[in-house]
């Protein structure tokens, strides 16, 4: 992440200026731990010896990635900056630092079209992004690693390890208006899923039993040893065969209405994380609002849950990590739908400073479809709200412009345009007036309210 504009901090009478970058977290080295090629790492159970090139479209022409690599529990982006600004000198015509970097540890990786994310753990090569308040002036300022012009920066990003089969995402580092953030988009590394084949259990046809020969009960007992006869070896038992091993998990929970507790019957679609299309559904029933499902082990699932009269919902079921053979607890909570209700599109993405809308707000615009199509009279007002720093003029017309790339993208997907209404307010309704950018990140948002349901 870089600052968007000069900052002059007065220390030890001397001015020094500084532009804020990304944000990777650990120290300022210069360098990595692992390289941009292709080298060996040692006990890597996964097939690829080396580092993936690195891929994708970056908001900061400044940021590379220059490789990207998967392990058991991470994913790891190798990355360079480059100080762009042009060089400035004090008073003695020594260098000054042009900007200051650092990397969000609140940034994440999204694939899955949104569904599904993955934190940050930590960078290495700079630091965190930390603000802190300059006693001189009050306000707050960005406390990073000095860069100076022309100055390449290697930097290490670790994140969550992304779910097997999904080979394409985007990586959010922050959402500013005082910084200019690292967010690429179009990133790809090789991650194939492993082969499944989804067969729900059925109940075991018993074998037929062969029409043996009936016994002959006139034949004389076998002589024994006591009467001089030869011992009969008796006939080793045959060994059984192994029992099939176990690979599905139960999943059951309850369907209830967020207010009243009161059992509603919803459908639940749900998919592979790494799928574009829904495995199956089941219904909760109506008298107790139970359902069940049988997924198989060892995978990512995403679900979707909608029901009449309801705000649509979405979740995750990692059963990467269960056994066959176990059972899975998991309850939803729908809310009513009322006319006058405000909802704010909680993950909904766009390109910086523009109305481009990303992948990765697909999931949460999908929710939005499909309550529409359960409440078929439904219309809604699309509103949209920037935050509070920049030109009036130009924040009303950006929030203009993303309600209208969301309208659009309702209409593709089949409902009625008349049913959308939109309206921007730019920054003239802001949540919150002062704080951290972070803190006032929530005033950047699109909502929508229901007009008639």
């Amino acid at each position: 992440m870089r600052q968007r504009y000069i900052l002059f901090l007065l220390l030890a009478g001397l001015m020094s200026s500084c532009m804020i970058g990304s944000y990777p977290s650990g120290y300022p080295s210069g360098g990595s731990q692992y390289p941009s090629g292709g080298q060996q790492y040692p006990n890597d159970p996964y097939p690829n010896p080396g580092n993936q090139p690195g891929s994708g479209r970056a908001a900061d022409p400044g940021v590379t990635v220059n490789s990207i690599r998967l392990t058991p529990d991470y994913t790891i982006l190798n990355c360079t900056y480059t100080e762009n600004n042009p060089p400035k000198y004090d008073q003695n015509g020594q260098p000054m630092a042009t900007g200051t970097i650092g990397f969000d540890p609140t940034s994440y990786l999204v694939a899955a079209n949104g569904a599904r994310t993955f934190p940050f753990v930590r960078v290495e090569g700079i630091p965190v992004k930390q603000e802190r308040v300059n006693p001189n002036t009050g306000k707050r300022v960005f406390v990073g690693r000095n860069t100076y012009s022309g100055e390449q920066v290697n930097f290490t990003v670790y994140f969550q390890r992304l779910d097997k089969g999904l080979e394409n995402f985007d990586l959010f580092e922050c959402h500013s208006d005082n910084y200019i953030c690292w967010n690429i988009y179009n990133l790809y590394v090789n991650n194939p899923a492993d082969p499944v084949v989804y067969n729900p259990p059925t109940t075991p046809t018993p074998k037929p039993v062969p029409n043996l020969p009936k016994k002959n009960t006139n034949v004389p007992p076998a002589p024994t040893g006591n009467s001089g006869g030869e011992m009969e070896t008796p006939k080793p038992k045959p060994t059984p065969a192994p029992a099939p091993e176990v690979t599905i998990v139960t999943v059951t929970g309850k369907v209830s209405d967020a207010k009243n507790k009161r059992p509603v019957t919803a459908t639940i679609d749900y998919q592979l994380s790494s799928s574009k299309q829904a495995i199956d559904s089941v219904q909760s029933f109506a008298s107790t609002g139970g359902y069940k499902m049988m997924l198989q082990k060892g995978q990512v699932y995403t679900y979707i849950v909608s029901a009449r009269g309801y705000q649509s919902t979405n979740g995750v079921l990692d059963l990467s990590k269960v056994a066959g053979g176990k059972s899975v607890t998991r309850d939803i909570v729908l809310t009513p739908l009322s006319v006058g209700d405000k909802v704010t599109l909680k993950n909904v993405y766009f390109e910086m400073s523009k109305s481009d809308l990303l992948p990765a707000s697909y999931a949460e615009l999908d929710k939005l479809v499909t309550m529409m199509e359960d409440n078929p009279n439904m219309t809604i007002r699309l509103e949209g709200h920037t935050d509070i720093i920049g030109d009036h003029d130009k924040n009303l017309q950006l929030s203009r412009d993303r309600v209208v790339a969301c309208q659009r993208y309702l209409a593709q997907k089949g409902i009625d345009i008349v049913r959308i209404q939109t309206i921007g307010y730019g920054d003239t309704r802001p949540i919150l007036t002062k704080g951290t950018d972070e803190e006032r990140k929530v005033n950047r948002r699109v909502e929508f309210v229901i007009l008639s349901i």
